[in-house]
């Protein structure tokens, strides 16, 4: 057979790869991308602020290479073949979103598998206060003084005594550091004491001060993942029992602030 090949090639020349050792010509052959199946019991759970997604890795199929996971309809994170959660951080109390994932193999995806979820708005009561807060304040009340003066916007703060939800808070005064109280939270009211100098004068100088404040939060919002209280509103009482020569005195004021982190 050998021989007889080489007869053919000092003939006419043609490509050595017509022949082969059985004397016929050989064909590439090509095999179809195999199917790709879907992620395996895809669900989706609200988590406070976020969506934690979850599924298991399909089954019988070649590896799979990815997942690709879109949110109403856009695309939304390309995931590791290895990862089986993932967590959806973007998203806002009260709405409604649906999810889908498909598989990706070599060249191919997979049908998608579809899931939906609410994010549930909590209780203003729920809301948690802390953060740097302009309050403005207005004279409601006032007897004894000539005149009950002093700023009408402050700058607050308020700092939780734990590490989340609503508690008591540290409340201070970020321009006179002296003025502070711990207020104590009770569905979403906060109540506290402070003596010492605060806005009031007699004969010329500053007079120690009883201070009772009364905040409410009206309204809240996810900041960061965490319920915040955005809006708050209360009264805050100020009285001197006489000194220096002057006449007991009391004044109240009420108050609205804002977070400024939501101006």
């Amino acid at each position: 057979m050998r021989f007889w090949c080489l007869a053919i090639l000092l003939a006419a020349p043609i490509p050595l790869a017509a022949c082969d050792s059985g004397g016929e010509e050989s064909s590439p052959t090509s095999t179809a991308p195999a199917e790709v199946l879907p992620p395996e019991e895809f669900s989706a759970s609200p988590d406070g602020f976020s969506v934690v997604l979850s599924w298991s890795a399909p089954t019988d199929i070649p590896t799979i290479v990815g997942y690709q996971l879109t949110r109403d309809g856009r695309f939304l994170e390309s995931i590791d073949p290895e990862e089986t959660t993932f967590t959806d951080f973007d998203v806002k109390p009260g709405r409604s979103y649906s999810y889908a994932m498909r598989s990706k193999g070599q060249g191919r995806t997979s049908e998608p598998v579809a899931t939906e979820v609410k994010i549930r708005i909590p209780p203003i009561k729920a809301a948690r206060l802390e953060g740097d807060f302009d309050v403005h304040a207005k004279v409601k009340s006032q007897t004894g003084y000539e005149s009950f003066g002093g700023p009408t916007s402050f700058a607050w703060v308020f700092r939780a005594k734990c590490r989340e939800g609503p508690c008591d808070v540290v409340w201070k005064d970020l321009i006179d550091k002296r003025i502070h109280a711990r207020l104590n939270e009770k569905r979403g009211t906060y109540t506290g004491d402070y003596k010492g100098i605060y806005l009031s004068r007699c004969r010329g100088s500053r007079s120690i001060s009883s201070v009772h404040l009364v905040l409410k939060v009206i309204k809240a919002r996810a900041v960061g993942g965490v319920w915040r209280a955005t809006r708050i509103e209360g009264t805050l009482t100020n009285s001197e029992t006489p000194q220096f020569g002057c006449v007991s005195a009391k004044a109240v004021q009420t108050l609205k602030g804002r977070l400024r982190a939501d101006l």
